[in-house]
């Protein structure tokens, strides 16, 4: 005979097993979270469609005249035996080569693209012999 679940005295179809309450207020706070989302996310869209502007200014004419030159060429002053070991940007927008030797020598030079020319050279060479 199989196990009685229903206690006695109790009808299973009148009482049905609760739910728990804390899965109850998961429920119900992921529900206000997705509606607040909604609403941020539809506000910000209309905020960004009031505040744009249609008109977007005009290139100037130096800009369209070095666009179409195409991008500036580094011609480094470099030695035969040197080579590229890294450019990094700065944030004055200089790029900063370092060159280093066969020999462990090395030169950081800066370099300014827009204008297309060298702007300072660091010789990093070790001690001159006496």
């Amino acid at each position: 005979m199989a196990p009685n679940l229903v206690e006695p005295g109790q009808n299973s179809e009148s009482n049905p097993p609760r739910t728990p309450r804390a899965l109850v207020a998961a429920v119900i706070i992921m529900g206000v979270m997705i509606i607040l989302g909604t609403v941020l996310l539809v506000g910000i869209i209309i905020h960004r469609m009031m505040n744009h502007s249609s008109a977007s200014p005009a290139p100037a004419a130096s800009e369209l005249s070095r666009a179409a030159a195409g991008p500036a060429l580094l011609k480094l002053p470099r030695q035969p035996d040197e080579q590229v070991m890294a450019v990094t940007a700065r944030p004055d927008g200089l790029l900063a080569v370092t060159l280093k030797t066969g020999q462990g020598d090395a030169r950081i030079l800066l370099w300014q693209p827009e204008q297309a020319r060298l702007v300072a050279e660091l010789d990093l060479t070790g001690p001159a012999a006496h």
